[in-house]
């Protein structure tokens, strides 16, 4: 038994000793790339619709919103105070954020033993990701998960190497505080104990630090929980409704193929070698906790109908994986020409696919370039109806809303307008709309949508209510005066065409309607 013993821990040693300093200069190139194409096509197209939503938030602090935590709306809410809350001080944060998506890749390629060169590969493959360049070209928690779930990852990849028990702690309060952004990072808790139990690493299952590890981030939730608690757990509500009526049911084979698009299937090389290597190398052993929290993560995102994108932020880690298994295999002289065939193909392949993730071209233009390549993303949501993609056709439209329901507000009668409001038929409606009515003359904003609806009723004195979005048989089941005021059209938004009415005499008081029409979802 001491034989044994003794002998995972010169395994572990050995280990410790292959990882490789991080090459921060190198990597400087494709975070500073990404970075220069995100803030310069920052301003093309217009603020994205959960922009409007999040900016909304943060005009209302609070521990806690209907289908997100906080920490992204605090941060937002102090930025914003210091920089403005215009399009270009919006998009900085999610490019800082992408470059951290490549620093971190490469630090985990040299936790792995990956070299410069294994560093650059995987670091340039997290920067060309379809998914982060889009994720990160606006402001949203996403940006930051996809820095916590990799910051997550690089912790656990050093623990694997090391066994060094005192990161556990360290894991904990990241984790915590990643949850604090996005609850999606839950995931990563039991990939972790299946990762454990399924290898030699599951003698830290007796390490106290690891269960100190996940009370400290269960302390760092407790605030969300306090207050979903005291709202009735409108986040559950919000999931179950999100699972059930909102996000696209994918086959396993459409669920595979948007990963490989959104991931750039030129990067699918290095990360599909990088799981390889894990799973069959023995000298990647240390790192089978790794493959299998990342195949647990698919797992369980894809039995949740969770959508692809959700994926995106356990790609990186594997890209890493990638970097230092092609370096070992590149590594004899008559093979070594692959390692610049290899960062040439991804400079490349960002080239190619990046107009479809940013800005690049004009919405007909992206449209066009998108049909010559074959690609058509999938559609993520239902009732997304736009030939572009719905990060960039959910960036359109947004002004043209405020200009009509402005026109239908000031076409009233004096003491209509004294007592109208607007109802948003969800939170991008009405969020744009609260932004705009800076520019525009509008009337207080309501919508019954995720935490608009804990921010209503209209006041009962409420006579005219001006309506976006909603269909004539709903409306006349609840007002005894309904007239068309007319359509907000763009034509390459995900809401191409959206009607405005205005509403007068409700059947019912207010309050009572307002009870029925709650949608979390």
């Amino acid at each position: 038994m001491k034989t044994t013993d003794s002998t995972k821990i010169n395994d572990t040693q050995i280990e410790a000793a292959s990882s490789r300093p991080v090459a921060w200069g190198l990597l400087l190139v494709p975070a500073l790339a990404q970075f220069l194409l995100l803030i310069a096509t920052s301003g093309r197209y217009e603020i994205f619709r959960d922009e409007y939503y999040y900016l909304a938030c943060a005009a209302r602090p609070a521990w806690g919103y209907v289908d997100h935590p906080s920490l992204s709306i605090w941060i937002l809410s102090l930025w914003k105070s210091v920089f403005g809350d215009s399009i270009h001080s919006l998009r900085v944060i999610p490019a800082l954020c992408g470059s951290g998506v490549v620093f971190l890749t490469g630090a985990a390629a040299a936790e792995m033993g990956g070299g410069r060169w294994a560093q650059v590969l995987s670091g340039t493959a997290g920067a060309i990701g379809a998914a982060g360049l889009a994720v990160c070209g606006f402001y949203s928690m996403n940006c930051m998960d996809l820095l916590f779930w990799l910051g997550s990852y690089l912790l656990v990849i050093r623990i694997a190497r090391t066994g060094d028990g005192k990161l556990w702690i360290a894991a904990g309060i990241l984790i915590g505080i990643g949850l604090l952004n996005k609850i999606g990072l839950f995931v990563f808790g039991p990939a972790l104990l299946a990762g454990l139990l399924a290898t030699r690493h599951r003698r830290h299952l007796a390490d106290p630090r690891l269960y100190i590890a996940g009370g400290i981030a269960a302390l760092l939730i407790l605030p969300y929980v306090l207050w979903n608690a005291g709202n009735g757990w409108p986040t559950l509500e919000f999931i179950r409704n999100a699972a059930g009526s909102k996000n696209t049911d994918f086959t396993l084979k459409a669920f595979l193929s948007e990963i490989i698009l959104e991931a750039n299937p030129f990067t699918l090389p290095i990360w599909l070698g990088g799981l390889v290597w894990i799973f069959l190398s023995r000298r990647a052993r240390p790192f089978l906790l790794i493959g299998i929290i990342f195949v647990v993560t698919f797992a369980v995102i894809f039995l949740q109908n969770g959508k692809p994108y959700y994926f995106a932020s356990s790609m990186p880690a594997m890209m890493a994986a990638g970097g230092a298994a092609w370096e070992r295999w590149t590594n004899g002289g008559r093979l070594r020409w692959l390692r610049w065939a290899f960062l040439f193909v991804l400079a490349a392949g960002g080239a190619a696919l990046s107009p479809i993730a940013v800005p690049v071209l004009s919405p007909k233009g992206t449209i066009e370039y998108a049909r010559r390549l074959g690609i058509a993303p999938a559609q993520q949501e239902i009732g997304h109806t736009s030939a572009l993609p719905q990060h960039l056709s959910d960036r359109l439209g947004w002004e043209n809303l405020a200009r009509v329901v402005s026109e239908a507000y000031r076409g009233l009668p004096p003491g209509d307008r004294d007592r109208c409001a607007v109802l948003g038929n969800n939170y991008g409606h009405a969020a744009s709309l609260e932004y705009w009515s800076r520019r525009y003359d509008l009337p207080p904003v309501y919508s019954t949508h995720n935490n608009y609806w804990l921010w209503g009723p209209p006041s009962e004195e409420t006579a005219v209510l001006i309506m976006t979005g909603s269909g004539t048989d709903r409306l006349e089941q609840l007002f005894e005066e309904v007239t068309f005021a007319g359509f907000a059209e763009s034509q390459y938004a995900q809401e191409s065409s959206i009607p405005v009415w205005i509403c007068r005499r409700p059947r019912r008081p207010l309050g009572e309607i307002w009870k029925e029409c709650k949608a979390f979802i």
